[in-house]
């Protein structure tokens, strides 16, 4: 069984994601949420910017249709991985996992 790497189910986060799709299919046909739409939707007040840590896997790449083969890369979003079958789902593509590295903890 694959270890999904949030709080989500698979089955949640297809649902997340066929809707976020749907939404942009919508938006780039021009179309825009009415304001009755709007008005249904949570307000965000004082609102900024900020930067969303997301989890992702590090290490050295083969076979990237886009990098070749580069010692240090980082991959997009991890949202599943299953370490025993050696797979992970990123947000863009599969990928085939090798040898882990567990990082050593410092003695503090």
């Amino acid at each position: 069984m694959a270890t999904v790497t949030t709080s989500r189910n698979i089955g949640s986060l297809c649902r997340e994601l066929e809707k976020l799709t749907c939404d942009l299919r919508t938006l780039s046909q021009g179309s825009r949420p009415s304001e009755q739409d709007l008005q249904a939707c949570p307000l965000l007040d004082r609102w900024s910017f900020g930067f969303l840590p997301a989890p992702c896997l590090l290490g050295a790449i083969s076979h990237h249709p886009i990098f070749g083969a580069r010692p240090h890369i980082h991959t997009s979003e991890l949202v599943l991985i299953d370490p025993d079958k050696r797979w992970a789902r990123t947000w863009s593509k599969f990928y085939r996992l090798g040898k882990q590295v567990v990082p050593e903890i410092e003695n503090v």
